[in-house]
């Protein structure tokens, strides 16, 4: 039977050098589905980036979106291809890319049924984080912040869930972003609609994972993550996590991955 898993991304900008860690952490991880990333007309090096088995789709901007960011246009190209698909997937993967690693198959990771989201570090709250205070207060409004403002920070860059639970999720986020006015530094309040989203209970059938889990999101992280000897990255539980996410923030981190996926 075919694996019918998928991993959706976007590469707007980038050139192979960026996405080489992700393609070739991925490719060795023993994941069998799908990878799809959508490229803008500004991604360079596409044919490199497919030699590891990726599907890169050109897109360009509709007249309607153009004021969309990047981070807030995937959304509707994540819908539009998952509601044009010919089969229904199980599982899919909506991941960043220029600072995602998989360590091991995100699809061998017994994620539960529906949606999937993970925390930041919880040291840090919404409520005093300047970037999420920034983007709900400009496009969903003070109140809607201060109504969140001591809930931890969800990372809207690593979503699992199966296809009716995702299309949901993209249809709840894209409803929620519609009227967004651009503004200086609002190129990510997709998180700020995401972490609306959860925590005020409006996501069905939600599972929420921290840095002890699958995934290890380090921006906000206070301590360097330590590693085995093998080289795998140690989640919060004292296991290698399946996917370690903005490994660029931490140095000699960003270092020795680049190193290790060259």
């Amino acid at each position: 039977m075919a694996d019918n898993t998928l991993v959706l991304g976007l590469a707007a900008g980038y050139h192979y050098g960026d996405v080489r860690p992700f393609a070739v952490s991925l490719e060795c991880s023993g994941f069998s589905g799908q990878c799809v990333l959508f490229a803008s007309p500004t991604t360079r090096d596409v044919e490199r980036i497919e030699a590891h088995g990726v599907r890169v789709m050109r897109f360009e901007r509709s007249e309607s979106l153009a004021d969309l960011p990047y981070n807030a246009l995937r959304y509707h190209l994540y819908r539009d291809f998952l509601r044009s698909a010919t089969c229904r997937y199980s599982r899919i993967l909506l991941a960043d890319v220029r600072d995602v690693v998989f360590q091991s198959d995100p699809m061998g990771y017994p994620w539960a049924d529906g949606l999937n989201v993970t925390l930041e570090d919880r040291h840090g709250t919404i409520g005093a984080c300047p970037y999420m205070t920034r983007w709900l207060c400009g496009h969903l409004g003070e109140d809607a912040w201060r109504a969140i403002g001591d809930r931890h920070i969800s990372c809207s860059g690593t979503t699992v869930g199966d296809h009716e639970a995702v299309l949901d999720y993209l249809d709840r986020m894209i409803d929620l972003m519609n009227g967004f006015v651009p503004g200086r530094n609002m190129a990510g309040f997709d998180q700020g609609v995401h972490n609306h989203l959860l925590h005020n209970d409006l996501l069905p059938r939600v599972s929420v994972h921290d840095n002890s889990g699958p995934i290890l999101t380090l921006a906000t992280r206070r301590a360097e993550p330590v590693c085995d000897e093998r080289g795998d990255v140690l989640g919060d539980g004292g296991r290698p996590a399946v996917i370690v996410h903005q490994y660029d923030r931490v140095p000699h981190l960003f270092s020795r991955i680049r190193a290790r996926f060259s």
